[in-house]
Order: structure tokens, then C-alpha cells, then sequence
């Protein structure tokens, strides 16, 4: 799976691909899944809790207690829309190994065999081991494929990052503000080159120049936008990449991969760069995170 990726990452550029062109109709929810991809049926959000019953380490203002799922998850932020469109929610960490364990244990239902994208997979769980160390319950779930990611935030009433107004975001035009939910986050409306601001900073987010390796969400309070309508998200420079609802098919399908990561340079830390990999594809440094409509 690593060969896909690191072909996308060679054909990177600020949105550049190398799998030819055309789209990838309605990825996700309208291949047959009962989900779609403006979100599912549980309620978004809830109080934040400390207490047992909110699931794995759900605790301070990043979190928070579902009492719909019972399910610990990622906080939202609130991020202005352009004009003529509604404002949307973000979450405002990468989605953790405890929330993503927490959401496995209630036994997701697979999408159906007919699913032309994720009709194959017999599993939601991590293709491989996560990474340990201090907190690890708050460290970014890795090693999940886009269909892991899609079925997660359906799964917890949200939906992966795509379209502004609702849907799969283009895969040929995936850092515009006015239809990237994720890129608009991300550049605070397209006025910012990294969430920060316009000009690199090597110690801003968890990038291989930081040399601080894979990071606790929320944990580097200088890798987080603070933009009126747009702050208050961390990490969507660095840290893991993230899966975007963006993809390219038919079969094989390639999905965009958003923000860099731990383990690479500088060139890849902007908004408006963007990997890909197979839609099947997992790795150490890939995550995801969800939006809401």
C-alpha cells in the first residue's frame, strides 16, 4: 500500500495528480452505502464529560461526550462559509486512537458487497499497529484507509471533510476556499498559506523540520488557526495527513490526502498542497478527521 502513496506524494505540487483526469461521481455515501455524505443520524456534539461512561480519555474543551452514540469524540469548531453558502463544523482535532477504539468496540456495520469503492473490506480496524507513548489514547489514529475514515464520521454523525455545500469535493480542484471544507479551514477562507499564517515556521506544526515526531492533538498551541470564523482548529499542518473526500475513479480509486505530516518536509506543510493515495491505501503517518454540514 506504501508504493500508491509515495507515488502520490512524488506527483504532490498543490493539487497535481498523476492517475489522469476526471472525477470520482458522488465518492462515498452514493456507491450504495445507507449513509450519506452529509453526515449520519446521531445528534453532532454534546457536553464535554469526564466521567467513565464518555468513553476513552474524554476530557477539556477538544472533546466530547455523544450522549446519542455514548461515544467520545472530536470537539467541532464552527467555520464561516462563503457567500452564498451556510457556515459548516470542523473538528478541531485529528480524530485519536482512543476515539477511533472506542467507536470499533460497538461493532460498525460493514458497507455492502455492492459498494463499488469499499465493498471489499472486512474490517474497520487499524491495518497495522498504532503508535505508543505518553497519552497515546490522544495520539492520531493511524494506519486507516479512506474507507475506515468515511465510516467512522458517518458512524459518529458527521461526515469526512468534502464539499462545502454537501458532497464529495472536486479531486482537480481541492485547495479552493469556496468549495473545500477542509482547505478553507485549513488557509482560514484562503488568506493564509498555513493555518498559522503566510509565512512558514519550522517549530509551528509537527512536521519532519520540528522534529518532534507524531504529537498529542491539540498539543502544539501554535499549530492552530486563530482567524475570526475560522480558529480554534489544531493541527491541519502536520502531525498525520488527513483523508479528504475527494477522489478519483473509477476503480482504482485515489482520494486526496490533506496537511502533510510527521514525517515530511516543509514543501508539504502548505494549505493548498495535497497527496494522494489509494482509497484501500493505510499508513503510519495517515489519519483523518470529520466535518458537519
Amino acid at each position: 500500500m506504501r508504493v500508491a502513496i509515495l507515488v502520490g506524494l512524488l506527483a504532490q505540487a498543490c493539487g497535481g495528480n498523476s492517475q489522469g483526469s476526471g472525477a470520482l461521481a458522488g465518492a462515498g455515501g452514493s456507491f450504495g452505502w445507507s449513509g450519506t455524505s452529509t453526515g449520519g443520524t446521531c445528534a453532532v456534539g454534546g457536553t464535554a464529560s469526564s466521567s467513565a461512561s464518555a468513553g476513552v480519555g474524554c476530557t477539556g474543551n477538544l472533546e466530547a461526550y455523544q450522549s446519542c452514540s455514548g461515544l467520545c469524540v472530536a470537539n467541532m469548531a464552527t467555520i464561516s462559509g462563503p457567500a452564498g453558502s451556510p457556515d459548516y463544523r470542523i473538528d478541531v482535532t485529528e480524530v485519536t486512537q482512543g476515539q477511533y477504539q472506542s467507536w470499533l468496540a460497538t461493532n460498525p456495520a460493514l458497507p455492502p458487497k455492492t459498494d463499488a469503492v469499499c465493498g471489499t473490506i472486512s474490517s474497520y480496524a487499524p491495518q497495522n499497529s498504532q503508535i505508543t507513548g505518553a497519552d497515546a489514547d490522544h495520539l492520531p489514529v493511524v494506519h486507516v484507509t479512506w474507507c475506515d475514515a468515511y465510516a467512522y464520521c458517518l458512524g459518529v454523525g458527521k461526515r469526512l471533510c468534502g464539499a462545502i455545500n454537501g458532497g464529495s469535493n472536486s479531486y482537480d480542484n481541492g485547495a479552493d476556499a469556496n468549495t473545500s471544507q477542509w482547505y478553507r479551514a485549513c488557509s482560514s477562507g484562503g488568506m493564509n498559506a498555513y493555518p498559522y499564517g503566510s509565512v512558514f515556521q519550522w517549530s509551528g506544526c509537527a512536521g519532519l523540520d520540528s522534529d518532534v515526531g507524531l504529537v498529542v492533538v491539540g498539543s502544539l498551541r501554535s499549530c492552530v488557526t486563530s482567524t475570526t470564523g475560522y480558529a480554534g482548529v489544531f493541527d491541519l499542518s502536520g502531525n498525520v495527513s488527513e483523508w479528504e473526500n475527494s477522489c478519483l475513479g473509477p476503480p482504482p480509486v485515489y482520494c486526496r490526502l490533506r496537511g502533510g505530516s510527521f514525517v515530511m518536509p516543509s514543501n508539504f506543510m502548505a494549505c493548498d498542497t495535497g497527496s494522494n493515495g489509494l482509497s484501500s491505501a493505510s499508513d503510519y503517518f495517515i489519519g483523518f478527521r470529520c466535518c458537519s454540514i
